[in-house]
């Protein structure tokens, strides 16, 4: 089972923007794909005045497992609950993470980060894979899950709607599309099975 939570709300395209987690029930444990904010410093909050929403205690508590989808810091600024627990990324953006200005770096590398990189297409638990979805970033990746009815996608920032998604535009929209399955966005309440626009 997939749910959806409100982590933080940023300002963006004329007003708040919702940003979502999702958690999977697993029977290794609770998965949670991506950890929003947990606290904001000035310079972002400038820019794009975030709201953080921290996830209650006690669903922290059950985490095993974090899949981040990539480390912008609406996506990412929850993992320093996580120390110790394997965070898993794409290389590639953690490398991008730790080079570039666009990143929140001191909340990327965090006493007891447990990164796990991925080069690619990857299983991280049974019915749990990653598909490498760039466009967004460079490192940028899906989380693909095998319900008892079916897949489902938990497309993180691959599109910031369904509309932009059925564009196509990036690779990683285009992988999303293939699959036709239900997505989940991370800026969206609730998932729908994507359409390409004609």
């Amino acid at each position: 089972m997939i749910h959806a939570h409100l982590a933080a709300e940023v300002k963006a395209f004329g007003g708040m923007f919702p940003v979502y987690v999702h958690t999977i029930e697993h029977p290794d444990g609770l998965v949670l794909v991506d950890t929003g904010m947990i606290d904001s410093f000035p310079e972002l909050d400038e820019e794009w005045g975030p709201v953080p929403h921290p996830l209650p205690a006690e669903l922290v508590a059950r985490v095993a497992v974090v899949i981040n989808t990539h480390l912008h810091f609406d996506h990412c600024g929850g993992n320093r609950l996580f120390a110790g627990t394997p965070i898993h990324v794409q290389a590639r953006e953690l490398a991008d993470a730790r080079s570039e200005e666009t990143y929140v770096t001191e909340w990327v590398d965090f006493d007891g980060a447990t990164y796990v990189e991925h080069d690619g297409a990857d299983e991280v638990l049974p019915g749990i894979r990653l598909l490498p979805a760039p466009g967004h970033t460079a490192g940028h990746q899906a989380v693909l899950v095998d319900l008892d009815d079916g897949l489902v996608v938990l497309g993180g920032d691959v599109a910031y709607s369904f509309r932009e998604l059925g564009t196509g535009e990036t690779e990683g929209q285009r992988r999303v599309l293939e699959l036709g399955a239900p997505t989940w966005l991370a800026h969206v309440a609730r998932p729908k099975v994507p359409r390409a626009s004609l």
